[in-house]
């Protein structure tokens, strides 16, 4: 198993019979792990309970300030919190921060999207202590930038992350088992053939940020792959050579 660390990116919902079981077995053969989160439907739920109207671009959540101000509730508080329970129930000694703690995540507004924010720099220094002191850092997708708090895709926080890190592998967990084109799962893809898939309306909706996410990863020297985060022995197969999900490297052959 690669000595270089692994990010491990989830969505807000229970993780039981998941591939994040797998987690303890490599955390316990001496591999470094941070976990990303989202947690949109948990977001949509209370923006609807608040009738607060909820829109997408191209899978991006456009943010205006009370969109803002309870996503950071929701993000880095109750969602966060419940991951981190989970985490610790599956054996893990796991701790939440935001992107912002730190700060960890450094961005730039995307324009058109309200308080969305495109992470331009990511400083590890939070994540490093957190390794040394033996915590699994789980982390929530928000960003400092000019204005303060920004939302950021999970998927792609999780990517600058993985590239920040020097990671081994990236894992982008989903309800699915890859990028499937025809009801077939795509094995592999370069870097650099992901927004062909944007394009011709292959990928949309998550599945482009995802593949964008997992492009940026790849051309740090990550390998990326977009996986069934339900199935049990998912990232355990990976690591160990397997073909899981959709393979996005520097180099893949399809």
């Amino acid at each position: 198993m690669s000595a270089k660390p692994i990010v491990v990116k989830v969505g807000g919902g229970a993780l039981e019979g998941g591939a994040l079981e797998d987690l303890p077995g490599i955390l316990e053969a001496g591999t470094r792990v941070v976990v990303v989160h989202g947690g949109g439907h948990s977001l949509t739920r209370i923006l609807d309970v608040l009738e607060i109207p909820t829109k997408f671009h191209e899978g991006l959540r456009i943010t205006d300030e009370r969109t803002l101000e309870v996503a950071e509730m929701v993000f880095a508080g109750s969602v966060n919190k419940a991951l981190v329970r989970e985490l610790q129930a599956l054996g893990l000694p796991a701790a939440g921060i935001s992107g912002t703690d730190g700060p960890t995540l450094h961005v730039e507004p995307i324009p058109g999207l309200g308080r969305v924010g495109s992470v331009e720099r990511v400083e590890p220094g939070l994540i490093r202590t957190m390794w040394e002191g033996g915590f699994v850092p789980a982390i929530a997708p928000l960003g400092i930038g000019p204005e303060g708090a920004y939302n950021v895709n999970a998927d792609m926080a999780a990517g600058a992350v993985a590239a920040a890190l020097g990671a081994g592998h990236l894992f982008l967990l989903t309800d699915v088992d890859g990028l499937l084109d025809s009801d077939e799962t795509v094995a592999a893809l370069a870097p650099d053939e992901s927004e062909g898939y944007v394009e011709n309306g292959l990928a949309a909706g998550g599945m482009i940020p995802k593949l964008r996410s997992a492009a940026q990863a790849a051309r740090a020297g990550v390998e990326a792959r977009i996986v069934n985060g339900n199935r049990r022995g998912t990232l355990r197969d990976a690591l160990a050579g397997e073909n899981v999900g959709t393979l996005i490297s520097e180099g893949a052959v399809a």
